[in-house]
């Protein structure tokens, strides 16, 4: 688990990416299960452009579903 001031390694991007797409966790859940902080997950949300939030906090929409997270694993 990633601490707060310590960089996040590929699997933890993987799984953040993997929670955006595939739950209904918030930005702030997340980051309490990762142990990092929010603006680390949006962070990563806007780098792989996983969830959109169009101005609403409590509402998106997942924008794709195999991401370039994934895409880069395999």
């Amino acid at each position: 688990m990633a601490n707060q001031g310590n960089a996040l390694t590929s699997k933890e991007i993987r799984r953040i990416v993997h929670l955006l797409s595939q739950t209904d966790m918030t930005i702030r859940d997340i980051a309490e299960r990762m142990g990092c902080s929010r603006s680390a997950i949006a962070s990563i949300n806007r780098r792989f452009e996983v969830r959109v939030y169009s101005g609403m906090r409590s509402v998106w929409k997942v924008r794709i579903q195999e991401t370039e997270c994934e895409r880069q694993r395999s």
